[in-house]
């Protein structure tokens, strides 16, 4: 019996896995960026953003005013008696600049609050569209393996008609084909494995039980990425603010602490009472604190370098990823046409040994040859799989540079 008219159905789903890179649509962008708002770690994120917010109400105070009051009584050797009373009113008085400086402490910590929120955005939305990559290329392989499968149950059982209908079947033949199908079923629940991990990850990431439904996978454009507005720019720039900041606070600290002061005090004697008025003026002198100032400030201007250090680096970043991105899509480009060339000359072997089967009979040899060719089709088409991953994990990198502003939206519970 002849199993060429079998084979002639194998030759399927011969289709490209289609090439990414175009832009998402916005309503898989906003599903996602909506996830990731309700997602537990950018609540707390969001709480920071809101707390720091309100210390700036409480920047750059004025010291309250301070009130000692006392009372003695005086008994002479000679018998006399006198009581007295005294009140003192003081008001220390800020350094100069040092309330400024705090105000614009406060204000740094609400831009940075806020940077670090959108960093956390970013970050978030990044790991879950790389995990739903990874889910979808997984089911993508799966069900690529699942044909080949397939097709090899289709052959054994070729074979297992002609070894019943009393034709030579060579053993070591047949098991290779058990073999290959073996190792086939054993690669499809390694790959069912990798994207029930991958879609676990994506919803620990996003604070969702197992089994909630995720959002679709999304990514920006490399038109969207934004240097100068970039969480991770911002945060740096936000940092460097800060540290500005407190080298302005310590530097005031090297100044001495001032006070005002109004005393009131009565004594009275038997001879009638005595009023006193007095106005005080209290400075400490800072030995020890300009050296401590000095430390701070040092230390502040070191904070300040360091981040603006960070800044560039995150400059760098950026670039780099921009780079691989353009790489990997060119790299894909290349893999789908050298794919499509490739997965021809199989198809027109394939069907060149079909015909041949079909005019002067098949042997197992032949069987073989055909299931080599369906296999390197298999192998080529996972490699473009992979491409197409390569393609989307790196695009989904440009979610940590986007836009800050891009993460702050109604649904998102903090003021930006």
């Amino acid at each position: 019996m002849r199993i060429h008219g079998t084979l002639l159905l194998l030759w399927a789903a011969s289709g490209l896995p289609a090439t990414v890179g175009a832009a998402e649509p916005a309503e898989a962008q906003h599903a996602l960026l909506q996830a990731v708002a309700e997602a537990p770690l950018l609540k707390a994120a969001a709480h920071r953003a809101d707390a720091a917010q309100a210390r700036v109400a409480s920047s750059g105070r004025l010291p309250d005013p301070e009130v000692e009051g006392m009372a003695s009584r005086m008994n002479g050797p000679m018998g006399e008696r006198a009581t007295m009373y005294e009140l003192n009113v003081r008001q220390p008085l800020p350094r100069r600049g040092e309330r400024a400086a705090d105000r614009e402490r406060a204000v740094a910590g609400v831009s940075m609050a806020q940077a670090d929120y959108a960093l956390m955005a970013g970050e978030l939305a990044a790991d879950t569209a790389m995990a739903l990559a990874e889910g979808e290329a997984a089911t993508e392989r799966i069900r690529l393996l699942t044909t080949q499968v397939g097709r090899l149950q289709a052959v054994l059982r070729a074979m297992e008609i002609r070894l019943g209908a009393g034709s030579d079947v060579r053993l070591a033949d047949r098991l290779t084909v058990e073999t290959r199908l073996a190792s086939m079923t054993v690669m499809i629940e390694q790959e069912r494995t990798m994207a029930e991990d991958a879609l676990a990850a994506a919803r620990g990431r996003l604070g969702l039980p197992p089994g909630a439904p995720l959002p679709p996978f999304a990514v920006p454009s490399v038109d969207d990425v934004a240097e100068v507005d970039a969480a991770a720019i911002r945060l740096a720039s936000a940092r460097a603010d800060e540290a500005t900041a407190m080298a302005k606070m310590a530097r005031a600290g090297a100044r001495p602490m001032t006070a005002v002061g109004l005393r009131l005090e009565r004594e009275r004697t038997a001879m009638g009472d005595e009023d006193i008025v007095g106005v005080a003026f209290m400075s400490e002198i800072p030995w020890r604190s300009r050296q401590y100032a000095a430390a701070e400030a040092r230390a502040a201007e070191a904070d300040r370098s360091a981040a603006e250090a960070e800044g560039q680096s995150a400059q760098f970043r950026i670039r780099s990823t921009l780079t691989r991105v353009e790489r990997a899509q060119r790299l894909a480009e290349t893999a789908h046409r050298l794919g499509s060339e490739t997965l021809a000359r199989l198809e027109t072997e394939y069907d060149t040994l079909v015909r041949t089967a079909g005019v002067g009979g098949t042997g197992d040899s032949t069987v073989l040859q055909l299931v080599e060719l369906l296999e390197q089709a298999t192998d080529t088409r996972l490699q473009l799989i992979q491409a197409d991953l390569t393609v989307r994990i790196a695009r989904a990198e440009l979610w940590r540079y986007v836009p800050a502003d891009r993460f702050f939206h109604p649904s998102i519970p903090v003021s930006p």
